[in-house]
């Protein structure tokens, strides 16, 4: 049996699951704790419930440090001791881990004990991430993989809900300060997370849009819109579902509100860490692709466009289509091979401008 483990430290609940991928396996194991590490003087810590008492040397309880995470300043405790906010999130995660032990010493994808994965905010940058990584390694968790919490959700979409591998699914995560949207393909973030803050008016659907128009896609382009939540807006159960409920409607796609909500990224995470991954299956085509290079889609179109135009004029003496050479085969000259690329070039970074421009009409006309 394979089994994972998927941790999530939020901003005002963290969550740990055990899970296993075999059929007929049991329910996953969630555990829940309010993100308040209480570090005592001799050493332990225990993450959520009532600060404890009669501990030598005291006990300092810190909350609210999630957002701290790689800011030098550091976080001080009411004694003057002065902590990194990263090595607060892995003390975090070290009782999440202990709340789930005993782990099994089998079970894993490779044999021996289950993987674990961890979730970090969609919308951090590199450094906050890599000192999230310095942080676990140093607190020796290097055996804990991290991914995105917008790539664990669509994981879990895709392994309990979605029909068909291969999916374009957008994350709208919402939270106290605002919300975050992030594409999501084939088990692969599509390049950056788009912010919006709680200050700027905009709908569900305008942000989403946006982060689609950003990258050639149109709203018909998805499968699938997942909601997730985090803080105490995540616990408006009537709010997150009138999202859903927006987003399905004008967009006329699937919109799901995930498990929790804040507890959906750490079921995708323990779904993974068993040993799931979508890039394995065979990948469906999507709409247009999140790049501007020129694929096989233009290939294609060049190729269908010769067959039509040699039928027009009854050229029967040409070789069958599979015969046709190659666009770019090694009998061209160099500089027929510059030309060939170019062209193809411009034709990719005109096909993404049209979409982009049709995706920016969309917001201002269609929304």
């Amino acid at each position: 049996m394979a089994m994972g483990v998927g941790l999530r430290v939020g901003s005002v609940v963290s969550t740990a699951v055990v899970a296993s991928n075999d059929p007929g396996s049991p329910d996953p194991i969630v555990i829940v704790r309010d993100t308040v590490l209480h570090m005592c003087g001799d050493g332990s810590a225990v993450l959520g419930g009532s600060t404890p008492v009669g501990v030598p040397g005291g006990t300092q309880s810190v909350s609210g440090f999630l957002p701290r995470v790689a800011d030098p300043a550091g976080i001080t405790t009411k004694d003057g001791s002065l902590f990194r906010a990263e090595d607060i999130v892995a003390g975090a995660m070290r009782c999440l881990l202990r709340e789930c032990e005993p782990l099994p010493d089998h079970g894993g994808r490779t044999g021996g004990a289950p993987d674990i994965m961890a979730t970090y905010p969609t919308k951090w940058d590199a450094t906050a991430v890599d000192a999230l990584r310095d942080a676990l390694d140093f607190a020796d968790l290097s055996y804990v993989s991290l991914m995105s919490d917008a790539e664990a959700a669509a994981a879990w979409f895709e392994s309990e809900i979605a029909e068909k591998p291969g999916k374009l699914v957008g994350i709208y995560h919402v939270d106290d300060t605002g919300a975050t949207v992030a594409l999501v393909r084939s088990g692969v973030a599509a390049g950056k997370a788009f912010r919006f803050a709680s200050t700027v008016e905009s709908s569900p659907t305008s942000r989403i849009a946006t982060a689609l128009g950003a990258f050639g896609w149109l709203p018909a382009n998805l499968d699938a819109v997942v909601v997730t939540g985090d803080g105490l807006v995540a616990r408006d159960s009537a709010a997150i579902q009138a999202i859903a409920e927006t987003v399905g409607t004008r967009f006329e796609v699937r919109c799901v509100v995930g498990p929790g909500p804040e507890q959906t990224a750490a079921l995708g995470a323990a779904i993974r860490a068993a040993g799931f991954n979508p890039t394995t299956h065979r990948v469906t085509p999507i709409g247009l692709p999140p790049s501007y290079d020129v694929t096989e889609v233009i290939d294609a179109v060049a190729h269908e466009e010769r067959v039509m135009a040699r039928d027009a004029v009854g050229r029967s003496e040409e070789p069958p289509a599979e015969e046709l050479p190659s666009p770019t085969t090694d009998d061209e000259t160099p500089g027929k091979k510059r030309r060939r690329r170019l062209f193809r070039t411009v034709a990719g970074i005109a096909t993404g401008a049209i979409a982009l421009l049709l995706g920016i009409a969309y917001v201002v006309y269609g929304l």
